[in-house]
């Protein structure tokens, strides 16, 4: 099963703000500086708006036979069903593949963790 990940408001103006902030910050740089450092400004801004616009679109958790996989933009988790020891509910703002603080904690392997946020939580937690 597929469950995309909740996103909260903030999520959407991190998103939305982004790529206004990078060009508001980059554009008196690129004007005031040499040639030569322009692509490499263009190419950090460029990363700067992709990075959340791609989070936001390919963060989700699937539940198949034996396995969660988490994905969120360009990091990927593979977690066996049998080592999942503990599933708890958390309010936290640390970094996690969830973009919402709605989240669920799951502890797995030797004292391991990772930090999820399923739109259909009750869904998720009867899945696993």
């Amino acid at each position: 099963m597929l469950f995309r990940s909740a996103v909260d408001v903030w999520f959407y103006l991190l998103v939305l703000c982004t790529p206004l902030l990078a060009v508001h910050m980059a554009a008196p740089i690129m004007s005031a500086t040499n040639s030569a450092t322009v692509p490499i400004i263009a190419v950090a801004v460029l990363l700067f708006i992709l990075l959340p616009t791609w989070l936001l679109f390919s963060t989700y958790y699937r539940i198949d036979f034996a396995f969660l996989r988490i994905q969120s933009g360009p990091f990927s988790w593979l977690l066996a069903l049998d080592h999942i020891h503990d599933i708890e509910p958390i309010r936290t703002a640390s970094i996690s593949p969830a973009l919402s603080r709605d989240r669920l904690k799951i502890t797995y392997g030797r004292g391991q963790s990772i930090i999820v946020s399923p739109q259909r939580k009750s869904a998720f937690l009867e899945a696993l």
